[in-house]
């Protein structure tokens, strides 16, 4: 069995998550967490008149993380009040932060695993558990975040996948030209002139470890 460690929460005041506000480790690690991923999609009527209507897709949505906080103010756990423990942790990804007039951006950390970044989109506490003159003694709260990417990180990622510039491929057991054209170009039509500039008189003449140059779009 692995080393226990609590999940926790890291906060940072930039969109590229590099300035550092703060972090929470949780009270008690969660028996569970969910992730949710959507595809975007309008419809519309039929031409004919009928009531079928055809989904075109639009993109792929954001993706959410949901987790659900534990809080005791028995003594058991913790010695802190409910409130109080509620309070930190609302501070930290649901308050709004004065020098980016906004909320912060939080990752999801989990030993070395780094399970989602984004910002809260939602937050519903449940009182389970109540003294005698009705001030809670725990508490769960469901958080759902949704998923924000760093602007940096993805500009990146797309100069990197640019077809304006030049690629060099390594050719894997069930690649052939146009599959490989089709990711690199978006058009699998430039496998004859990718093999023009690979000097390969046949274009199926290739196997798993060769390289193949994928110059700018021809």
């Amino acid at each position: 069995m692995g080393e226990l460690t609590k999940m926790k929460i890291v906060a940072f005041k930039d969109p590229d998550y590099t300035s550092r506000v703060g972090e929470y480790d949780v009270l008690v690690n969660p028996e569970n967490y969910k992730l949710k991923n959507e595809q975007q999609y309008s419809t519309s009527d039929t031409t004919n008149g009928s009531s079928v209507q055809t989904a075109k897709y639009k993109g792929g949505g954001s993706g959410l993380f949901e987790i659900v906080f534990f809080f005791d103010g028995t003594g058991i756990i913790s010695k802190n009040k409910v409130d109080d423990q509620i309070k930190e942790v609302k501070e930290l990804i649901y308050q709004y932060n004065g020098d980016i007039h906004e909320p912060n951006f939080l990752r999801v950390y989990w030993g070395t695993q780094s399970l989602f970044h984004g910002r809260l989109k939602s937050w519903n506490v449940n009182y389970t558990m109540l003294d005698m003159d009705g001030s809670p003694l725990r508490a769960e709260a469901t958080a759902v975040l949704i998923a924000s990417e760093s602007a940096k990180k993805k500009a990146l990622e797309e100069k990197k996948n640019s077809s304006d510039l030049t690629h060099v491929r390594t050719v894997f057991d069930g690649d052939n030209l146009p599959l490989m054209c089709q990711r690199i170009y978006g058009d699998s039509s430039y496998y004859l002139k990718v093999a023009q500039v690979n000097d390969l008189t046949n274009f199926r003449a290739i196997k798993p470890g060769d390289k193949i140059f994928f110059p700018p779009v021809i």
